[in-house]
C-alpha cells in the first residue's frame, strides 16, 4: 500500500474517534461532550499508537494460513495481514501464539489486541468478542484418508467405526457433532496435528477450512478432500468488547486492504491460486 494511503486509514480513524465523542454532546455546550471526549481518547486505538506496539493473536501451525518456517519463524495469510495492520498504524507488531481453545479469552483478557486467528466470526461467538468484516471468506470441507470411497458427506461418518481428529471449540467439531453423533472424535490441538493423525492411520477423517485443505491435498497423497463445502465462513479480526471506535477503524483497515489488493495478492501469495470469493469492501 501507498504511503499516502495509510496514512489517510489513520487520519480517519482517528476522525471517527473525534466524531463518536462529538456525536454525544460536542459543540452543544453540555457538560457530556467533556465525558465523551475522555471516552474516545481512551480507546485501544489511541493506547497502542501511544505505546507504539500493537500484540496480535495467531494460530499455528496451520499452513498456509499461520505456521512455522525452517528458522522458527511465524510465516503465512495470518502472519501478513497481522504486519500489515502493524505496518498500517505505524507501530511494531509482537506476535503471541494462540490456540483455538484459548484465543476468545485471550482477545476478551486483554492479553493480545486483536487476533487474526483464522476465527469465524459467529453470532455465538459475538457474545464474547467483537469482529470486524471480513479479510477472507472460506468454508468447511471433509478430508479423508485414501480408499475411503464409501464417505463422501460428513453424514457417512455416523458409525462408531470411524475415527474424526478436530481441535475443540471449532466449526467442525459442531457440525460432526450435529451430522455424526456416532463417529469417535479424537481431540488434537492443531490441523497439522490433525493432518499427522490422518496420514499416521490414526483416523478417518478431519474437517478444516476448505482453503487449507485444499492446498494441503494439493501437495500430499495421504489425503483426499471431499466437494462439498458445508458452511460460509467470514474469518475475521477479533477485538475485545467495549471500544467500538477501534472495532471502525479495524473494518476500514480491512477495508482499503480489498480495495488496494492487498487481500487479493496475499491469499495468491500463500495459496497459489486466485481468490474467487466475492470479498466486500464499504470504503
Amino acid at each position: 500500500m501507498k504511503k499516502g494511503v495509510a496514512k489517510r486509514i489513520l487520519a480517519l480513524g482517528f476522525a471517527l474517534v473525534l466524531a463518536a465523542g462529538c456525536l454525544s454532546g460536542c459543540g452543544s455546550g453540555q457538560e457530556g461532550g467533556g465525558e465523551s471526549a475522555g471516552a474516545a481518547s481512551s480507546s485501544r486505538l489511541n493506547d497502542i499508537i501511544e505505546k507504539g506496539k500493537i500484540t496480535i493473536g495467531v494460530n499455528p501451525p496451520g499452513e498456509p494460513v499461520c505456521f512455522y518456517d525452517d528458522e522458527g519463524n511465524l510465516i503465512g495469510y495470518d502472519v501478513d495481514w497481522a504486519y500489515k495492520l502493524g505496518e498500517t498504524l505505524g507501530v511494531d507488531v509482537e506476535l503471541v501464539e494462540v490456540n483455538g481453545e484459548n484465543r476468545i479469552s485471550m482477545v476478551s483478557s486483554g492479553r493480545v489486541d486483536v487476533i487474526f486467528a483464522n476465527i469465524t466470526g459467529s453470532l455465538e461467538r459475538a457474545k464474547s468478542i467483537n469482529f470486524s468484516i471480513p479479510y477472507l471468506k472460506t468454508g468447511v470441507k471433509m478430508a479423508v484418508r485414501p480408499g475411503l470411497e464409501d464417505v463422501q458427506e460428513i453424514s457417512d461418518l455416523n458409525d462408531p467405526q470411524f475415527k474424526v481428529a478436530l481441535a475443540s471449540g471449532t466449526t467442525g467439531e459442531e457440525l460432526v457433532l450435529e451430522q455424526a453423533p456416532e463417529a469417535e472424535i479424537i481431540y488434537v490441538a492443531s490441523l497439522s496435528d490433525q493432518c499427522l493423525a490422518l496420514q499416521e492411520g490414526r483416523c478417518d477423517a478431519i474437517l478444516e477450512d476448505g482453503t487449507s485443505l485444499d492446498y494441503l491435498a494439493s501437495q500430499s497423497d495421504y489425503m483426499e478432500v471431499r466437494e462439498t463445502t458445508y458452511t460460509s465462513d467470514p474469518i475475521c479480526i477479533g477485538y475485545a468488547k467495549g471500544d467500538p471506535d477501534f472495532g471502525r477503524y479495524l473494518d476500514m483497515f480491512v477495508s482499503y486492504m480489498i480495495s488496494e489488493g492487498f487481500q487479493a495478492d496475499t491469499y495468491y501469495k500463500w495459496f497459489g491460486a486466485e481468490y474467487a470469493s466475492p470479498m466486500e469492501h464499504p470504503w
